[in-house]
């Protein structure tokens, strides 16, 4: 829009809202007219647009087509309600297509634009689908519900796991660090259904149930952005609530979407030392060269220390001995105090602490790059969002929420659903692989001569032979 253009709109708005500043004389009752009249006015010229658009497609039509009929349709958008009309053709095989659908990617049997349904995925990742669907209504006067809500969020995890890897090609690091850690959830049981109890008396007497939902975090090192803060680079985020070897191969297909593998020397591994999450599995699909090396999470190596040695000269030098990386050392200190230690609960913790340090003896390792950044990204991605009071989550749910805040944690943008292709990659190989088989070889022909077509006869032509009609 040029300056004369946006000048002449703003004249014509002026003359138009003036009459109602001198009726009213308050500006809250000003905005809120202002507000509310000029996302009518956006949607109106966002129809007229569309019926010009429909129109100017109808003129340059295709050869072969023609137009069925026009069919009504109405959108949900950030401006409010659009209803237009647009031209449903037939095009040169029979097909019936909505034109101005497809070029502007507006999915097919949907109410929500794109706009309002990255919005609402985005809303959604912050507050209860509850409370988004009354925010939407508020903010464009279009009523959603909260299931709609939800499949928006499943919809668009379905789309960021479908997302091709980047064209720029994959990149080349040495040294790349991985951390896991798991997420528990409360499970959602439709129990209260079936016994047609109210949700708050569900709640009281329900048998509490969790699930352990899966994180991994991958980054190619920290860069200092203030004194005592850390930013990890080329951060990718994911999750899943596979079992372990189904989490594991998500985690390699997204680390040789981002990296080159066979350029991986070393892949550190951060973990809380749990049977899932150690770095034998992905050392199994790593290439020969890339040295794997898991490291404990700091964050769960200390409190152990701390809560065995509560204090006094043993819990220094027992922390000492962790921080240099010498586990065997520090289960052998155990075992000398655990005889003269007198009470039953810290002689358990003792025990506890020399167990963990000889099971994960390869993995009290620190690299000189700390770790340790798991803890926080759960909390923030995943415990932020879908712990609290009275939630509970279905698995699929819970991984889609996961997904979604995943990708705004690292900066991905979400993507909109798009107006599906009439023919799917499998559909047009199979044409492809068809037509260069069929070009290879020339019409069959049998009989001597010309015949009519009352006389003729193909009994001695191949069953998958190849006509070409004729006019006689």
């Amino acid at each position: 829009m040029n300056l004369t253009t946006r000048a002449d709109a703003v004249a014509a708005l002026r003359a138009h809202y003036m009459p109602e500043l001198l009726k009213v004389e308050d500006f809250e009752a000003f905005e809120s007219i202002v507000a509310s009249g000029g996302k009518s006015l956006l949607a109106g010229t966002m129809a007229a647009c569309l019926a010009g658009f429909d129109e100017s497609l109808r003129g340059s039509m295709p050869r072969g087509w023609s137009a069925h009929h026009r069919a009504r349709r109405k959108l949900a958008t950030l401006v409010g309600p659009v209803e237009f009309e647009r031209t449903v053709f037939v095009d040169e095989f029979g097909r019936r297509r909505a034109l101005l659908d497809e070029l502007l990617s507006i999915p097919p049997r949907s109410r929500l634009s794109p706009g309002a349904f990255l919005w609402l995925v985005g809303r959604a990742a912050e507050e209860s689908y509850r409370k988004t669907a009354a925010a939407f209504l508020a903010e464009t006067g279009c009523r959603v519900s909260h299931v709609a809500v939800m499949g928006c969020v499943r919809r668009a995890a379905e789309l960021l796991r479908r997302r091709e890897p980047p064209a720029s090609g994959r990149i080349s690091q040495p040294t790349l660090f991985l951390e896991v850690d798991g997420l528990w959830v409360h499970l959602q049981s439709p129990e209260h259904r079936d016994e047609a109890l109210p949700r708050f008396l569900y709640e009281q007497a329900r048998k509490a149930a969790s699930f352990e939902l899966k994180l991994a975090a991958l980054y190619a090192g920290k860069k200092a952005v203030a004194p005592g803060r850390y930013e990890r680079g080329g951060l990718r985020l994911t999750c899943s609530d596979k079992p372990p070897q189904g989490f594991w191969d998500e985690v390699w297909a997204m680390l040789s979407a981002e990296y080159d593998p066979d350029d991986v020397g070393t892949l550190w591994v951060g973990a809380d030392g749990g049977k899932w999450c150690g770095p034998g599995r992905i050392a199994e699909m790593a290439p020969g060269p890339c040295r794997v090396r898991g490291s404990l999470d700091p964050f769960h190596v200390m409190p152990k220390v701390c809560r065995a040695f509560p204090e006094g000269p043993r819990r220094e030098w027992a922390a000492g001995l962790a921080r240099r990386g010498r586990p065997l050392q520090l289960a052998r200190m155990c075992g000398r105090v655990l005889p003269k230690i007198k009470d039953p609960k810290r002689r358990d913790r003792v025990r506890d602490l020399r167990g963990y340090m000889l099971n994960n003896a390869d993995c009290v390792v620190f690299p000189k790059e700390s770790m340790g950044t798991m803890e926080g990204t759960n909390a923030h991605v995943g415990a932020a969002r879908m712990k609290g009071r009275g939630m509970s989550w279905s698995r699929k749910g819970a991984e889609a929420m996961c997904l979604v805040r995943c990708a705004l944690a690292e900066g991905r943008p979400l993507v909109a659903p798009k107006y599906p292709a009439l023919y799917s990659k499998k559909e047009e190989r199979a044409a492809e692989k068809f037509l260069a088989k069929s070009l290879s070889r020339g019409p069959g022909s049998c009989g001597s001569g010309w015949a009519p077509p009352h006389q003729a006869s193909t009994w001695a032509m191949r069953s998958n032979a190849r006509f070409r009609a004729r006019s006689c």
